[in-house]
């Protein structure tokens, strides 16, 4: 398991204490909790959980991680916390933080997984740039005047903060001022998407093309003309056409 795939489980300790359900993960450099407010019935809960002696009726989570290295008055300094109602919810939340609050060189990442390179952007969605990283990239940001600006490089991940390398200059940016990010792969794939379509010769699943390696049709009618007719959908020449329009 690496840091941009599936995370390791993380060594939860589990504790009961007077109604609250506990799990304490510590390391050299920090400590992460969950804990679960019990409540006496299922009428009360959010989650219901086989823990300890039979079940377990929980109605909400709090979950923080606190820095062992910078200390305060000698107690590990409060970095970030939230609520959940859930325990995959909250634990979700603390691989995610753990992987972006610490230095990679740590080993923290693969507990993450893609979590410490997933992002919400502006729009409101759910970015993993994780494929990114490391490839010449567009990043189209909104500036606190409304207008948008572009940055092109090669996308690195700091943190909360994308960092976008061009030569000697990098910008840093906050994914949440964040409108839409491509990288030349993508462009390249979506002009070759138009240029098939480009190639269709107006009659039945003909193309103005020959085949070639991985396409599923045969030598037309005519010179540079490709005919799939009864053949299966064509990687080739009909990515993102509807099934309808193969019969």
């Amino acid at each position: 398991m690496t840091a941009r795939g599936l995370a390791e489980n993380i060594p939860w300790a589990y504790t009961d204490q007077q109604g609250v359900l506990m799990w304490t993960w510590v390391t050299e450099h920090f400590v992460a909790r969950i804990a679960g407010a019990e409540v006496s019935g299922p009428e009360e809960a959010t989650e219901t959980l086989t823990a300890g002696a039979g079940r377990r009726y929980v109605r909400s989570y709090h979950w923080d991680i606190a820095d062992r290295m910078r200390t305060h008055e000698g107690v590990p300094r409060m970095l970030v916390e939230g609520g959940t109602s859930d325990f995959a919810s909250a634990e979700k939340l603390v691989r995610e933080h753990v992987g972006k609050l610490y230095d990679p060189r740590l080993g923290y990442r693969r507990f993450a997984g893609n979590l410490a390179f997933t992002f919400q952007i502006s729009t409101g969605d759910l970015v993993d740039v994780s494929s990114m990283v490391g490839t010449l990239c567009t990043v189209s940001v909104l500036m606190p005047d409304g207008t948008q600006q572009t940055a092109v490089g090669t996308l690195e991940v700091s943190g909360y903060r994308w960092h976008v390398k061009r030569g000697d200059s990098i910008t840093k940016i906050l994914p949440e001022h964040v409108l839409s990010i491509t990288n030349r792969s993508e462009v390249a794939e979506r002009a070759h998407r138009a240029a098939r379509k480009d190639l269709y010769a107006g009659v039945g699943r003909i193309y103005r093309d020959e085949p070639v390696p991985g396409c599923s049709g045969v030598a037309g009618f005519a010179p540079l003309m490709v005919d799939h007719a009864g053949a299966p959908r064509c990687p080739i020449h009909e990515e993102g056409i509807p099934e309808h329009l193969l019969r």
